[in-house]
């Protein structure tokens, strides 16, 4: 699933920290006529309130495994998806998850049996990252681009990244008619304490990075 449309003639295939829980407010904007509710959770998410129980944007279109999607259902579509380095991608998901959310504090790791630094610095993650895969909110956000959008990219009718959001904001807006809006960006940590993407990582790291994720470097590495 994810967000698949046949009505607007589009379907969009998401992957985690390639700019989804933006994507998917802009679709549920366009789809609904209204923005997802601005109120946030105790944790800083975006979330709707109905009858005091809180929803996700995630709940509405969920990120699923490629081998779970309908394709024959997807293929009569415009079908979309958004791809990221790797590098950048694992830089992404550990400001968000570890830094913000704090996933991977002492008491998750010893819940987990986790033997790893707790809090870790950037490189400590990378070079941990197959025990803290242990706790199911780093295995998600951190599991290859592949296991969600499999790995043919002619299955695609558009491949965009990061720089090219612009794009699609286009299409998607072109194929919902008269209902207009902008893409905004929603899943931010705060500067003060987010490591840039350019001075994180050592260069062993880099390569570990490269060797973990080869397969998503050799699929979908020229749209990167």
């Amino acid at each position: 699933m994810s967000a698949v449309l046949p009505k607007h003639n589009i379907a969009y295939i998401s992957a985690p920290k390639c700019a989804c829980t933006s994507i998917k407010e802009l679709i549920f904007c366009l789809e609904n006529n209204c923005r997802f509710n601005k109120v946030r959770d105790h944790k800083g998410a975006l979330c709707l309130i109905i009858n005091e129980n809180r929803h996700y944007i995630h709940d509405f279109y969920p990120t699923i495994p490629f081998s779970k999607q309908e394709r024959a259902k997807l293929q009569m579509l415009h079908c979309f998806c958004i791809v990221r380095d790797p590098v950048d991608r694992l830089i992404s998901c550990y400001n968000n998850r570890v830094l913000r959310y704090k996933v991977l504090n002492q008491a998750a790791l010893s819940e987990a049996g986790i033997q790893a630094p707790a809090n870790p610095d950037p490189n400590q993650f990378v070079k941990n990252l197959a025990q803290y895969k242990k706790i199911g909110d780093i295995k998600h956000h951190t599991l290859p681009l592949i296991h969600f959008l499999g790995s043919e990219p002619n299955f695609y009718s558009d491949i965009f990244n990061l720089k090219s959001l612009d794009r699609a904001e286009t299409i998607l807006n072109r194929c919902f008619g008269e209902h207009k809006t902008k893409l905004l960006h929603l899943q931010k940590t705060d500067k003060n304490i987010q490591y840039s993407f350019k001075e994180t990582f050592d260069k062993a790291t880099i390569k570990n990075i490269e060797n973990i994720y080869e397969q998503d470097y050799n699929v979908f590495g020229k749209y990167f």
